[in-house]
């Protein structure tokens, strides 16, 4: 299979000994660039490198740059340069585009570990010039040669071409291959050329059809290409993929990453792609991503499995974190706590109503093996409020002597806190509403702002409620205003308490760490 792109091509010379080899690209560094702003990527931590985000965040500009930042080793490699790709127009001459890349290679005995080189473009030419890039084989593939024949040919009459078996070592790996990810049985790959302009393709032959990219599904052409132009590039070759899950289903992509990723490693080859499919992002152990997305100001990049990236992406909110509470009165205190952490778009709340239904929630959602380590259910703190009691419910949730026992309750254990116990003078402990007006009622009048200062003067006029619950429902009904936005309200001024830490501490120390844990 032969490179299907048109580039111009070096005068062709042989590799003197002062050749450098080894290469490796180790980072990207982005001052102004189409929509790319003050951007750096790091390339050293993986043999895949995912650039994923939604249109126009600059994902295919990263991949123009670093085509066109190295010369081909050869007469017989690409040579991509600058107005391939920043075509200078009417509305665009490029002027002011800069950006760096860091790399390394091996000349002779020597090792260069830390190089680097600017490029830029101030009057009408790009700098440096061209002979001075660094040397090593680059490979760019275009959503361009994904293009099925049949829509490139365009001929509503016979179609006439000839075939031959490609026998060669390396057609039969990507046969092979190409046969393991789209769960085909190919028995031989064909060089095909058709007569209507000379146009170079591809054939294969199955148990039961023989057939031309003619007849190819797009995904199938393109796993091909992509394979091919990926397994035929030499030890330390740089390919780039623009839009690798074009076309494919989410297995074949999957399977399709993890065998470049298996052989670019053992190869010491860098293959950089960009991608919209967020599964991809699920294999983060594996592969290097990066997430752009353009604010204003610069480039934001999100490293790794990014909800915000996500979100940006599929237009869809994730919310990773689970907390389940007891009423509307315990959510707007979680949402609260998680809004002072600036995580409250990640964070589902549910309720599970009475306190001991915390227990059989907690319990059914384990043993049903539901992913837990991100779920969190929380008491008022006026009932099981102490580490026996819960420890007395769990027991009964959990039956059993066995060790298996004995783990499932130290899960439900840790899935299970409380809001910290707070008592009266009695020593009697108070409810969540009890506990809010207090703080309420112990907040200096210097300290409210003036837009809630009618709330704070309803809350301090009442004192006494005939239940322990009626505290909040008394200051809701006074406002005129929906429960939601009174509660809101409500949190907001108690969070000016100094016990408002104390007494939210358990779920603000563990949604802190769920932060950390997530990379929000």
């Amino acid at each position: 299979m032969r490179n299907s792109h048109n580039t111009p091509r070096r005068a062709a010379s042989a590799i003197s000994a002062a050749s450098p080899t080894q290469q490796k690209l180790l980072g990207l560094d982005v001052v102004h660039l189409k929509n790319l702003q003050d951007v750096s990527l790091d390339f050293r931590q993986a043999a895949l490198t995912a650039i994923m985000g939604s249109n126009c965040s600059g994902k295919t500009t990263v991949l123009h740059a670093l085509a066109c930042s190295f010369k081909p080793p050869n007469s017989q490699s690409p040579d991509y340069r600058f107005p391939q790709f920043f075509k200078p127009n009417t509305d665009a001459l490029w002027q002011g585009s800069e950006f760096a890349i860091r790399y390394s290679h091996r000349i002779g005995v020597t090792t260069h570990d830390a190089l680097s080189l600017q490029y830029s473009k101030t009057n009408d030419r790009w700098a440096p010039r061209y002979i001075k890039r660094p040397e090593r084989y680059i490979r760019f593939i275009s959503i361009g040669e994904s293009v099925p024949d049949m829509v490139v040919l365009n001929l509503n009459q016979m179609v006439h071409y000839q075939k031959e078996e490609n026998n060669d070592a390396m057609a039969i790996l990507v046969r092979d291959t190409a046969g393991q990810i789209l769960n085909r049985n190919y028995e031989t790959l064909y060089r095909v050329k058709y007569v209507y302009r000379g146009k170079s393709s591809i054939g294969v032959k199955t148990p039961s059809v023989t057939y031309s990219g003619l007849s190819m599904s797009s995904g199938e052409q393109r796993v091909f290409r992509i394979l091919d132009a990926v397994f035929r590039a030499p030890n330390y070759g740089l390919i780039l993929v623009d839009e690798r899950d074009l076309f494919l289903h989410q297995d074949a992509l999957q399977r399709l990453l993890r065998i470049l990723q298996v052989h670019c490693h053992a190869k010491h080859k860098q293959l950089i792609f960009t991608t919209h499919f967020p599964p991809v992002a699920e294999m983060y152990d594996k592969i290097c991503i990066y997430s752009p997305n353009r604010i204003p100001s610069k480039t934001v990049v999100w490293q790794g499995y990014s909800y915000q990236a996500m979100r940006h992406i599929t237009g869809k909110q994730d919310r990773p974190i689970k907390c389940y509470v007891e009423d509307d009165v315990a959510e707007r205190i979680v949402a609260r706590v998680a809004s002072e952490l600036s995580i409250r778009k990640f964070v589902q709340i549910g309720h599970f109503g009475p306190a001991g239904n915390a227990f059989s929630l907690c319990a059914g959602l384990y043993l049903s093996a539901q992913a837990t380590a991100r779920t969190l259910a929380i008491l008022d703190g006026d009932v099981y409020g102490s580490r026996s009691e819960r420890r007395e419910r769990v027991k009964a949730a959990i039956t059993g002597n066995q060790a298996i026992h004995a783990a499932q309750r130290s899960e439900l254990m840790r899935m299970i806190r409380t809001l910290t116990p707070m008592k009266n003078g009695s020593g009697i402990l108070l409810s969540p509403e009890q506990v809010l007006h207090r703080m309420l009622d112990g907040l200096a009048a210097t300290q409210i702002p003036s837009d809630r200062a009618e709330l704070y003067d309803i809350a301090l006029g009442i004192v006494n409620v005939p239940e322990r619950y009626g505290f909040l429902n008394k200051i809701i009904e006074s406002t005129g205003e929906s429960s939601e936005i009174a509660l809101s309200t409500i949190m907001e001024l108690a969070s000016l308490s100094g016990d408002w830490i104390r007494y939210t501490r358990v779920v603000r120390t563990w949604l802190s760490r769920q932060k950390v844990t997530l990379g929000l």
